[in-house]
């Protein structure tokens, strides 16, 4: 139905088979997702407030028994619609950790039902596109007003990653989270004394079931439709075309992993996580043949919550906000791109509506009154043909 990141794959088809796990080559695969993940992890920990070491300590651990368990690059993302929310609307660490429990409780019984390739194939993509640009405009706006705290580094920033945008081998998101530091310790906004490194004080929260409901009307129910297509249809067909030998991973395969780390990431206060064709996409294009790459990028998350998140606290605490907006605003362009990727002037109309909806009213409300839309239109059309 869809294909998002992996239209035009001219990659060669390669079997995992003929790959060792823990080669550079699968070391820099490691990488090739963290454009995508490093702004949401500043705006969680800088904005929203979630503790470093819940989020990194989280996905370690998820991606190491992933890439252990499916040995491909399969890695993990932010669930974006929630993340945009909640970035956007400065929501607190309960909301976010209770929404994310929410999909995980969806994803579970979905996937342990096993009927979930057949809802996949009922969810019409116009109303998912209409979610799509909706959250971009959403990110944008966002990114623009964090931008706007200092445009001489919001537009330094962003003349890096149009520089660096056909440069895959340097994820721009790097260069300008390294850059942000160092700009802080150049300005003395803070001191390497300050930061403090060793085991953190892990936090521990539970779901509150007013935190619950909210949060699923505001983010987590439109979250369900936007990842039952671009996760469920796009990821198993880029699965199966950059890994042909592969088989028995499908939607009910992906659901059952997304709820499952959902149900219990939450209460050690990590992100709500899912997969995404664009991650896989992103470690396959840097290298990543096997779950190597996984393990790999899991360990140096473990290390980095184990070790370091205290001093990633305090230095993403600080971070520059223009740089981040920079970030968020490149982020919404990807997120509009994908949106605008199949475009139809005979839908668009549809896609925009919902979309303007989704900015000023409610994700879920605009992606209802597009579905309606469409459904109508749909009927119109098809007495015309009759």
């Amino acid at each position: 139905m869809i294909d998002l990141e992996c239209n035009n794959i001219t990659f060669e088809k390669e079997s995992e088979k003929n790959h060792k796990k823990f080669t550079l080559r699968e070391f820099g695969g490691a990488f090739g997702d963290w454009g995508t993940l490093v702004p949401f992890i500043i705006g969680y920990i800088s904005i929203v407030g979630l503790n470093p070491a819940g989020i990194f300590l989280t996905l370690g651990i998820t991606n190491i028994i992933l890439g252990i368990k499916f040995n491909l690059p399969l890695p993990v993302q932010p669930q974006k619609t929630i993340g945009t929310v909640a970035i956007s609307k400065g929501w607190d660490p309960n909301m976010v950790i209770s929404t994310g429990f929410g999909t995980g409780v969806v994803w579970f019984l979905l996937g342990f039902s096993k009927k979930l390739n057949k809802i996949v194939s009922k969810v019409p993509i116009v109303a998912v596109r209409g979610i799509q640009l909706g959250l971009a405009l959403i990110l944008g706006w966002t990114g623009l007003k964090l931008f706007s705290e200092n445009l001489f580094l919001g537009f330094i920033s962003i003349a890096i990653i149009l520089i660096l945008i056909k440069n895959k081998p340097i994820p721009s998101a790097i260069i300008l989270t390294f850059g942000g530091i160092l700009i802080m310790f150049f300005t003395q906004t803070i001191f390497i004394s300050e930061l403090e490194f060793g085991f953190p004080l892990l936090t521990f929260q539970i779901p509150t079931w007013d935190n619950f409901l909210l949060g699923m009307v505001y983010a987590g129910f439109a979250q369900l439709f936007l990842t039952l297509t671009n996760v469920m249809v796009a990821t198993v067909v880029l699965i199966k075309e950059l890994f042909p030998d592969r088989e028995g991973i499908d939607a009910n395969t992906l659901a059952f992993n997304m709820g499952a780390m959902n149900l219990i990431n939450p209460f050690l206060v990590g992100m709500p996580l899912c997969h995404g064709s664009g991650g896989l996409m992103a470690q396959y294009a840097f290298g990543a043949r096997t779950g190597g790459s996984m393990i790999m990028e899991g360990v140096m998350e473990l290390i980095l919550g184990l070790f370091f998140s205290e001093a990633l606290l305090i230095l993403f605490t600080e971070f520059p906000m223009a740089i981040l907006g920079a970030m968020l605003i490149y982020t919404a362009f990807l997120l509009g791109k994908i949106a605008l990727s199949d475009f139809n002037i005979k839908v668009f109309p549809i896609i925009l509506t919902s979309a303007i909806i989704c900015f000023s009213i409610n994700i879920a409300i605009g992606f209802l009154i597009g579905l309606i839309i469409y459904l109508f239109f749909t009927k119109v059309i098809e007495k015309t043909d009759s």
